[in-house]
């Protein structure tokens, strides 16, 4: 009831600084396990997110957020997790897949960080390793727009697929591939590509 509350309030300060519009929120699966899969490019998009799509949201969200004083308590309250970036996080990746098999949604950022303006995208392959692990739906999702005052922002929500349906073995290159595709299908719906 509080966190419904409290995203009520920002999702209400959200609509004072920007015009907020969520395209194909039907796309969105309404239970099962699912990794909504977006681009980063600010700050912003995880507010946004956590706010304008109604399911609840879980992210891994780098460790060292949980340090800084008030923030670290409101993102694990609101149902982050910490992973540490830059190495394989092995019980960050048991928390996602433990999270994903009892039917919750976890949002994934493909790269990894936050992408600014004229750096290049590239994703990472833990994505595809987890739905793979998980067994469960990836839905892709599009932020566009710029962040200025009243702007209009775009969630552009996909289709949901599954990356693996026969459920085959994927070595390292071929979930290297699915994760690039995953991020593609992103700045598509971005309008990057």
């Amino acid at each position: 009831m509080l966190l419904r509350f409290v995203k009520f309030l920002v999702r209400s300060f959200l609509r004072l600084c920007f015009r907020i519009k969520v395209n194909n929120y039907e796309n969105m699966p309404k239970e099962n396990g699912v990794i909504v899969c977006f681009n980063h490019r600010s700050n912003w998009d995880v507010p946004i997110t956590i706010t304008f799509l109604r399911r609840k949201l879980h992210f891994m969200a780098k460790k060292e957020l949980f340090d800084i004083f008030l923030l670290g308590g409101i993102i694990e309250w609101s149902g982050a997790f910490p992973v540490n970036r830059g190495r394989g996080d092995v019980g960050a990746i048991k928390a996602a897949v433990g999270a994903l098999k009892t039917g919750k949604a976890i949002a994934m950022f493909p790269e990894g960080r936050r992408v600014k303006k004229g750096e290049e995208h590239k994703a990472k392959s833990g994505v595809a390793l987890i739905a793979n692990m998980a067994d469960c739906v990836i839905l892709p999702v599009g932020i566009s727009g710029e962040y200025k005052w009243m702007s209009k922002i775009n969630i552009n929500v996909g289709e949901p697929f599954k990356i693996n349906p026969e459920r085959e073995k994927l070595d390292g290159e071929r979930l290297q591939e699915i994760s690039d595709d995953i991020l593609h299908k992103i700045l598509v719906l971005a309008g990057e590509k």
